[in-house]
């Protein structure tokens, strides 16, 4: 009876301290980001494509999400059109955003826009591997600033 008690034992440790490697370990991941722009050349891939999104702002200072009407999502198509690759950096963020902006595709990706302010925002999918895109938006006109944008979203009075 030992020995069968034993074996059980022996058994149930294998399956269960091996059930990690039983997956396909598919966010670990040690290759280096492609590019500084990878994820917004997803994006302007999937817009490209005509693939259809939404939009929803997101405002953290009263932590209320806002949907984006369909005659306003050329902002982000403008947008991802406007940068250069000078509006690119490899460096980091650590200020709070007042906004976001989550894209939802068609097939289910979603995007995550982090604007920290007028010059500065971030853009990653829900679910990376590598690091967010870090964008320098000062250069950019009025019209494509996700920073205004956002601004006219959260101050646009309510359509009954």
């Amino acid at each position: 009876m030992k020995k069968l008690t034993f074996a059980f034992t022996i058994l149930f440790l294998c399956f269960t301290l091996s059930s990690c490697a039983l997956q396909s370990p598919k966010y670990i991941n040690f290759s280096v980001k492609p590019s500084n722009h990878y994820y917004i050349d997803e994006i302007k891939s999937k817009i490209l494509n005509n693939q259809n999104f939404t939009l929803y702002v997101f405002d953290t200072n009263l932590y209320k999400e806002i949907e984006v009407p369909s005659e306003e999502n050329s902002i982000i198509e403008d947008f991802v059109s406007a940068l250069t690759t000078v509006n690119y950096s490899d460096e980091s963020v650590d200020a709070k955003e007042p906004f976001r902006i989550k894209i939802l595709f068609e097939d289910n990706s979603q995007y995550l826009f982090r604007i920290f302010n007028d010059s500065t925002i971030s853009v990653s999918p829900w679910d990376g591997n590598y690091k967010e895109d870090i964008i320098s938006i000062k250069d950019l006109p009025l019209r494509y600033n996700p920073f205004d944008f956002c601004n006219h979203i959260a101050n646009k009075p309510l359509s009954k």
